[in-house]
């Protein structure tokens, strides 16, 4: 298994996905009270806590080889990953523009980027 496998597969670990939920729900009840700079330091810090706890602590090589990492292993490259994280930014500036519409676009970013495999594939020529 390459490297990068194991490493991506740490985004479905519960305690990283824990930490990506409740920061964002705390990130966007501060933005929506106009704390913007308190609601940044929660969307960043708390993720970025995850992901540097998560490859220490977790046997990565087995997560990747569940269904869950085996799905992001294959379709989380990063265009999807940058298709989340839109997602994530539209949903912060909904948030703080107390717009529902822009809630609900980013629900729609965020399915796109973890939706990758129904993505039209390039053709490959022989």
């Amino acid at each position: 298994m390459p490297p990068a496998e194991p490493v991506r597969a740490h985004q479905v670990h519960p305690a990283k996905t824990g930490a990506d939920s409740t920061a964002s729900v705390l990130s966007d009840v501060l933005l929506w009270k106009h704390k913007p700079r308190t609601a940044v330091a929660v969307r960043v810090l708390r993720p970025a806590a995850g992901s540097a706890a998560v490859p220490g602590r977790a046997d990565l090589g087995a997560l990747a080889r569940t269904r869950p990492g085996q799905y992001v292993t294959d379709h989380m490259p990063p265009p999807a990953q940058v298709v989340r994280l839109a997602g994530d930014a539209v949903m912060g500036f909904g948030a703080y523009r107390h717009s529902r519409a822009l809630l609900l676009l980013r629900a729609a970013l965020v399915a796109a980027g973890w939706s990758h495999a129904a993505w039209p594939q390039p053709s490959r020529r022989q």
